[in-house]
């Protein structure tokens, strides 16, 4: 392969998973779907750890071509990683969102290319963003917290399951979405080549796309 050629695997963000997975006791006490989940929310969480966490929005970005894993089933696995302590979920303003806990004791603070701000809100009394402009200077993200503890994850229970944005806070994913668009993204997907933002955007189509249809009058 020449220098500089990208792999089928090649990222621009990419993300560290240890080997110590392996044999995390709490880890694989899991199920194997939730195990999965969690490589897959590393694999697509932004620069902080931090994403939209409600199950549907989670089951089109991280399975969306996977017809036999449901929303159901993925809410399950969003259980058992919150329990085991992998994952915090939490409510703000009516969304639903997930941090990977211990984000930097994954991915590392220093040697590593630039981390930007979140665009989503951080779990209240969270004070672990991390922020670099390439230099050992730490810079704390705007709007995080100094409080030492955070509170219990919240239960889904609370969360409204039809009137969830489904991607950004509260704006609509990048891209034109017609049929032709999610056609070349299918394409892709199947090819490996498709990027962590495209993922991202054809998860929220879909999602979107399955919202419709169960809300639709019968």
């Amino acid at each position: 392969m020449a220098p500089g050629e990208r792999t089928r695997y090649y990222q621009t963000r990419p993300r560290r998973v240890p080997p110590e997975f392996c044999t995390d006791e709490l880890l694989e006490g899991c199920s194997v779907l939730a195990a999965l989940l969690l490589y897959r929310l590393i694999s697509l969480a932004d620069d902080q750890g931090r994403l939209p966490g409600h199950p549907k929005y989670v089951k089109g970005v991280c399975f969306p071509m996977r017809s036999e894993v449901g929303e159901r089933k993925v809410s399950a696995a969003i259980d058992e990683l919150v329990q085991t302590g992998f994952l915090i979920r939490y409510d703000l303003k009516g969304r639903v969102f997930l941090q990977i806990d211990r984000w930097f004791d994954l991915q590392g603070k220093w040697g590593q290319r630039r981390t930007y701000p979140s665009r989503y809100p951080a779990p209240p009394g969270w004070d672990h963003d991390w922020v670099t402009a390439g230099t050992d200077d730490e810079v704390r993200a705007p709007g995080t917290h100094d409080a030492r503890e955070v509170p219990p994850p919240s239960s889904l229970s609370s969360a409204p399951s039809s009137t969830v944005p489904l991607s950004g806070l509260g704006e609509a994913a990048p891209g034109t979405h017609g049929p032709e668009r999610i056609g070349r993204l299918i394409e892709r997907a199947k090819q490996g080549r498709l990027s962590a933002d495209e993922a991202q955007e054809l998860g929220s189509v879909l999602a979107a796309d399955e919202l419709a249809r169960t809300e639709a009058p019968r």
